[in-house]
Formats: C-alpha cells, structure tokens, sequence
C-alpha cells in the first residue's frame, strides 16, 4: 500500500535539488454545450458577470451524492473559440476528444498518441503507474468507450470500475478462479498496515503525521464507499448501459485524486460517458416544464429538430419550446461544469510539500461537441484548472479560431517541452495562453 509523500522520505542533501512533480487530467464530458451560453467575453473571469453555463464555478449545493463546493472561480481559465473540425471529421466521437491528430483509415481513430499519453513518460518521474485512464461507460466501441490512444491507434487499457482501480492502486489479489476471495482481501487494507503506521508516525515530525492521518483518512472514506472492508471485495459486473454513471464517476475522480496523492500515477483520463448514455434521473435539473427529468444528456442536446430529441416539446408552440430547450441545455451544462467543478476543489483540498496537488496539475475540461444541437466542432468548451508550469488562472482567453493543435501546444509547452507547432493539422501555441 503506497503512502503520500512525505518529507521525510526526502533526504536532507536533496531537499534543494528536489524536482517539483507535474501532473496532468483530463476530463472529458459528452455532448458540448450551447456556446452562446458558455463563452465569457476575453479577460477576468468576474463574480456575478459568468454566462449562465459558468455561474456554479462559484460554488454550489449539495445534490445527491455531491457534496456542496465553493468558489473555483479563481482556479479556472475558460478558452473559447478552439476549433476541433479538423481533428474530428464526425459526430459525436469521444475517442477523438483528447487528440489533436486526424484518424487513421477511419474518422474515430487518432494518428498519434492522445494528449495524456504524450504527457506521460515527460511526467511519470518513478511513478508504479505510468498513466491511468478511467471511464464510467461500459461501452467498448472503439469511438465511444475510449479517450486515450497510445501510437498508431492502439487503444489505451480502460478501468471501467472503481474496484478495479483501487484493488490496482492498493495491491489488493484479484477474485480467483473459482471466485472466491482470499482470507488477506476480506481485510481491511488499513487494517493490515494500522500497525506499521502508528510505528511510522512516531518518526514524523508534526506536518508528516497530519499529511498521513489526512491519507489514511480519505482511504478509510473510499474503502466504506466501496464496500471493501466488508467482505464483499470482489469486482462486481459492469452495470448495464444506463446504469449509475454519476457514481462511479464520483468515485474515479476520488480515486485518481488519491492515486495523484500518493504520486502513484501523474497523468489521469477520465471519460465521465459515452454521447449516448448518460442521464439525469433522479437529479432535479431545471424547474416545471424546464426540468430535463429522465431525458438523455444527449437527447436534451438536441433541442428541437434532431430525430433524437425531447419529444414532450414537440406539441407547444415553436418559440416557447425553444425557450424551454435552451433553458434545459444550460441546465446540463452547468451540471457538468460542477462536475468539474467537484474535481479542481478535489485537487485543491490536498497539501503537498508544494502547496497542494492543483499546484502542480494541470487539469483539462474537453467534449467532442462544441455545440451540442448542431454537432458543430468549433469553439469548444475548454476549461483548464490549475498552476503547473506557472499557468495563470481566473480569466477568459480567446483562442481566435485556432485549432486543437494549438490548444495541446499550449498546455504542453507548460510542462516544460519546447513545442513551437503540434497536431495534424498543425497549430502554434495559442496567444496569452
């Protein structure tokens, strides 16, 4: 079982020549946006001035599994105006998202490695985990189910269920073949180390034990969440299509956090859904007639016209039925950015010898929309969160039409690699960014 780090793991002479860890997420949430209602004008993000998409980054109520956030709005640069046309040549393709190569003999499959995966060896350090990439749809379609590719198209090996992240982060055996478990998984993985630990802590300065008891802690909340110190341990079946995304999509961001932590990986995907999949049950999202109620992220998408749309507008009058799709896509929208939202005060709750873990991350908001009616692939909704590279938080910046190349470019060249041009198409860092 990996512990965070601590400084006393350090050794004295090395402290001045330690290396300040970098680390990159993805997070990738389907079907766009309304663009109109996302964009802020260029410059400071300003309290009470955000476009209705955006209002939560100042914080929001608890809802169902979520708890309430404040504010992260000063941890946020929102980046409008990227085209991704050029890249993703379809529709709805999640597995281009994270690419900013054309496909190789089909639309859905990127040229060259994904943005985590050109990061990855640049950011490992001796990490166990050379990346981990994560998502809560069970979908294997190569266009739908995945986010990351190394070279030559080759599709990055996908957790698809949160057990099966932490019995990989934390050594736990896997189910054996008979499908029992072993005496040492119906433990608690705390239980196995508590001793170890109070021996540890008596050789830890003050900041060192307070850094362990607050990792052993969010461990202790995890393995409850997970149920796997009740004996039920083993890796339970893929849950149908329809299934409860938001959960497991909570527990991959707690996870790759913890992992993050313990530096037991440095780059993270995490594919919340497919385009087709996700919805909202349960969750009150808009009011009255506005509420988007069972429909699909999707189908709310859609608005009006599209054959995949909300049906129950379909017999009110035309401008007021618009009125209620536009109203029920900002209400997805702004789901989604609190969802985001829950993953930067994550990164931002847990100190590390630098500050805390969204110092030294950069954390990537990306769709394979841009708007969500018309599938248009152009300005996309970008947000990027965090201080690695000196990046520079809280404000709006216009990309001006320029490509995804451009957009990777710019977050690459904060990781310290010297990239003048990236992605085919080609583009140059992007201005101010």
């Amino acid at each position: 079982m990996a512990l965070p780090f601590l400084e006393i793991m350090t050794p004295k002479k090395a402290v001045a020549q330690t290396t300040k860890p970098q680390r990159f997420v993805a997070f990738f949430y389907p079907n766009g946006t309304d663009p109109g209602q996302f964009e802020p004008k260029a410059g400071p993000l300003v309290p009470g001035q955000l476009p209705p998409c955006l209002v939560d980054l100042e914080g929001f109520a608890a809802e169902r599994i979520w708890p309430a956030q404040g504010s992260v709005l000063s941890e946020v640069t929102v980046v409008t105006g990227t085209d991704h046309s050029g890249v993703s040549t379809d529709i709805h393709i999640p597995s281009m998202a994270l690419s900013a190569h054309k496909g190789i003999k089909n639309n859905y499959t990127p040229s060259a490695p994904t943005l985590d995966q050109y990061l990855a060896d640049s950011l490992r350090g001796e990490t166990p985990f050379r990346n981990l990439a994560l998502s809560a749809t069970p979908s294997t379609d190569i266009a739908q189910g995945n986010i990351s590719f190394k070279a030559n198209g080759q599709v990055e090996t996908v957790i698809r269920n949160p057990r099966q992240l932490f019995s990989n982060l934390f050594g736990m055996k896997a189910v054996d073949a008979a499908g029992g478990t072993h005496a040492r998984r119906r433990a608690s993985v705390l239980d196995l180390v508590k001793a170890d630990a109070e021996r540890l802590k008596l050789k830890l300065g003050r900041a060192d034990q307070a850094r362990l008891d607050q990792y052993f802690q969010s461990v202790t909340e995890l393995e409850a969440q997970l149920g796997s110190g009740s004996g039920a341990c083993q890796v339970p079946n893929e849950p149908e299509m329809g299934g409860d995304w938001h959960q497991k999509s909570k527990l991959f961001i707690d996870l790759a956090v913890l992992a993050l932590s313990c530096d037991l990986t440095r780059v993270v995907s995490l594919q919340y859904s497919d385009s087709w999949g996700v919805t909202y049950s349960g969750y009150s999202l808009g009011e009255g007639i506005e509420g988007v109620g069972d429909w699909s992220d999707h189908f709310i998408s859609h608005k009006l016209d599209d054959t995949d749309r909300a049906t129950d507008l379909d017999g009110l009058n035309r401008s007021e039925a618009m009125r209620i799709a536009n109203a029920r896509v900002i209400a997805t929208s702004r789901f989604k950015v609190r969802r985001f939202a829950y993953l930067v005060n994550a990164l931002g709750s847990v100190t590390t010898e630098n500050g805390t873990l969204l110092d030294e991350t950069l954390a990537l908001y990306a769709s394979e929309n841009g708007d969500g009616d018309s599938h248009a692939r152009t300005r996309m909704p970008v947000m990027i969160a965090g201080h690695a590279g000196g990046f520079v938080t809280g404000r709006s910046v216009d990309a001006k039409g320029k490509n995804t190349g451009s957009l990777h470019a710019s977050i690459i060249r904060r990781f310290g690699l010297d990239v003048s041009s990236y992605g085919d198409p080609a583009g140059s860092p992007i201005e101010g960014l």
